[in-house]
């Protein structure tokens, strides 16, 4: 039973995605792995744990995106008092016979997303904590017993769509699209009881005044910088979007609010550090604005951390000196480290290493170079950063449609040529998100690799291990004695039984990879 009569509209989202994952954005990926036989009481004390809350019991910290609908409802005539943001396992204390929306937001509602289909297949089999914690969020007894309309949108709102399971779900309106221009509407009718759309499908993007700030922080410090791409690269829904820069002085607000909430570090989120401020149709950098940019939230009273959400390779190499002058601030700023060494990292996309592959779905990827340069800008750029204390977090895609053997060895040939390099490598199976131009395609399925494709696979994680694997362990065990014992003896013990595994799951080429991995 609900403790009081409940609040006009409440705000959520599962708990997966209401934890900063012990301050960590990239851990948050994890979340995508399925859940094994691991309780979800273990899981959600010991990987993602319940943000901060207020005293009043709601969220300190919540997704961004859900901070941008509060704002908009605040400005279009709510009040602070009817809007409640809270934790999905404080629903109770919340809703009531007087709540008439609960507003959802989700990345990846049903694991459909290139990390949570990759890794749930890859790990074991099995749903992926997201779409686990999704589900659970929705069969709150509260929410059926007093039925609110339940509106659900965010970047995986389309999910519920492709799988056909919104009205199972209970969910009464999805969302999906950037949703600045008609979330207010909607969820005027569903408080007056007008009848909502099943669907709503947004094709416009909003102006950058149609977008609001932020009233209350968000997890990780997250504060939009741009939005969009404008690139065209046909697998990706963000890179068919136009893309708008953010004023400074909104930003600047933002960041304001962000640090006063007790939040010191910022997360920048943009497709495109580098690009930020560029004018130029060919996608020149603009440095002076890049430069500005960082500095101006660096000098920010308060803030002791910038993490730059993703980067593209080709301006690293158009403009080095822009990289350079940034990390010489970043570097002061930054929130990760590689050993005992502070570095600075973002992610970004390599995608493939097939010159045929990148003329057909990506040609503006590497804009203002030419298709044919695509291997040896993203050597340089990697080269480039590393002089710059820059350690990528780099997604490489299994499977393109008409991906054949050669592109996948010339794919092998590139992450050779990165072996001396310091970087994290993500290989993803292809996945066809909406909205983008490969919306139709079929995904790949991890039991219909090639034994080159399980190559490039195991390759990338054996390159992982090798770099970060000391490091992982370092952070987390200071006994000398105790790192020794749990490197040497515990972690190939552990090696040879899941090589065992997985190498019965998906063939020999996996075990050996594992064990050639750890050292067995």
């Amino acid at each position: 039973m609900a403790k009081n009569p409940g609040v006009k509209v409440v705000l959520t989202a599962s708990a997966t995605e209401m934890s900063d994952f012990y301050n960590s954005p990239f851990v948050a990926f994890v979340a995508g792995f399925a859940k094994g036989p691991l309780p979800l009481w273990f899981l959600r004390r010991t990987l993602y744990p319940p943000v901060e809350r207020n005293t009043d019991g709601t969220v300190k910290y919540a997704p961004y995106g859900l901070r941008k609908v509060e704002a908009l409802l605040l400005e279009n005539g709510f009040d602070e008092s009817e809007i409640a943001v809270v934790h999905p396992f404080d629903i109770d204390d919340f809703v009531g016979p007087n709540t008439k929306v609960v507003g959802i937001s989700s990345m990846d509602p049903t694991g459909m997303g290139y990390v949570s289909k990759t890794y749930s297949s890859l790990v074991g089999g099995g749903e992926p904590m997201n779409a686990i914690e999704f589900r659970e969020l929705l069969k709150n007894l509260n929410i059926r017993k007093n039925k609110p309309k339940v509106i659900v949108g965010g970047f995986g709102a389309w999910q519920l769509e492709r799988k056909g399971v919104a009205e199972s779900y209970g969910i009464d309106c999805v969302i999906i699209g950037e949703s600045e221009g008609e979330v207010v509407n909607i969820f005027k009718k569903a408080v007056s009881g007008d009848p909502l759309p099943r669907v709503v499908r947004i094709k416009k993007s909003p102006k950058v005044d149609e977008v609001p700030i932020i009233r209350h922080a968000a997890i990780h410090g997250c504060v939009e910088i741009s939005r969009g791409c404008g690139r065209n690269c046909q697998f990706c829904t963000p890179t068919m979007q136009q893309r708008r820069d953010f004023p400074l002085e909104k930003i600047m607000k933002e960041v304001e609010i962000t640090v006063r909430e007790g939040c010191s570090r910022i997360t920048l989120v943009t497709e495109d550090i580098f690009l930020y401020g560029a004018k130029n149709r060919r996608f020149i950098p603009n440095r002076e604005a890049v430069l500005k940019l960082i500095s101006s939230i660096a000098a920010y009273p308060g803030v002791k951390a910038i993490q730059p959400a993703h980067m593209s390779l080709a301006p690293v190499v158009y403009d080095p000196q822009m990289v350079k002058e940034a990390a010489e601030v970043l570097i002061q700023y930054h929130w990760y480290s590689h050993g005992k060494k502070p570095i600075i990292t973002s992610e970004t996309g390599i995608e493939t290493g097939s010159i045929r592959l990148m003329r057909k779905y990506m040609a503006g990827k590497m804009l203002p170079f030419k298709p044919e340069q695509w291997k040896e800008i993203v050597c340089q750029a990697f080269g480039i950063l590393n002089d710059n204390d820059w350690y990528p977090l780099a997604t490489l895609i299994i499977g393109l449609p008409d991906e054949k053997e050669e592109d996948v060895l010339e794919t092998l040939e590139l992450i050779d040529e990165l072996r001396h390099y310091y970087a994290f490598f993500v290989p993803l199976l292809f996945v066809p998100l909406e909205n983008c131009i490969l919306m139709n395609k079929r995904g790949a399925e991890l039991d219909s690799l090639s034994r080159a494709r399980w190559e490039f696979l195991t390759r990338c994680w054996e390159y992982n291990i090798k770099v970060w694997g000391d490091s992982f362990l370092e952070y987390r065990i200071q006994n000398p004695l105790l790192f020794k014992i749990v490197k040497r003896i515990i972690i190939p013990s552990i090696g040879r039984l899941a090589g065992l595994y997985y190498g019965a799951k998906h063939g020999e080429i996996m075990k050996k990879a594992i064990w050639k991995m750890v050292k067995v």
